[in-house]
């Protein structure tokens, strides 16, 4: 069998003409090209974000993105709060660190949100030193000042004498 032909002409598309120069053609973006990472976060999601994530949920926590636990040297998920509070995730559970006034780091084991709502209040009154100097308040240093009494040098002179005759006394020996 054989085709049949048609006699009629087939209409004929206009070619369309290339341009003759070429600064005609459409420029594509380009990213420039920085030495600093392009985001603060990785372009994956580990299954430790993953699964800190899901145990956060269900223990109440603040809801907190996949995204912001970041990984830590101890092997666990940490993720920040606007606070200066940290969680950190590790398989034995939440760790919080919470800031006092005084600027140290109260630690605490947490399984609750309730928990970390209680952590977080203790360390904001928390009045300990923590091994630091203390800095007095005007109004604690004006009652500290009120309760001084004042020293002539002639009495501070008398003191220090006084104690040094006290540590130069011999001591006796004991017998044997």
């Amino acid at each position: 069998m054989s085709r049949k032909t048609s006699t009629k002409p087939r209409p004929t598309r206009p070619v369309a003409k290339k341009p003759s120069s070429p600064a005609v053609h459409a420029v594509l973006p380009v990213r420039p090209h920085t030495d600093t990472p392009p985001t603060q976060y990785p372009e994956f999601i580990s299954e430790g974000q993953i699964a800190a994530a899901y145990a956060a949920r269900l223990a109440d926590l603040p809801l907190i993105p996949i995204t912001a636990w970041q990984p830590s040297p101890d092997g666990g998920v940490r993720a920040h709060f606007p606070t200066g509070a940290s969680l950190t995730h590790t398989p034995t559970g939440f760790d919080a660190l919470t800031p006092c006034p005084t600027g140290a780091m109260h630690h605490h084991r947490i399984t609750t949100g309730a928990q970390l709502r209680q952590a977080a209040a203790a360390a904001a009154h928390c009045t300990q030193l923590h091994g630091r100097p203390r800095t007095l308040t005007l109004h604690q240093a004006a009652t500290t000042t009120a309760d001084t009494q004042a020293l002539t040098r002639d009495d501070i002179d008398t003191g220090l004498t006084q104690r040094a005759a006290d540590t130069e006394k011999p001591k006796g020996h004991p017998q044997s």
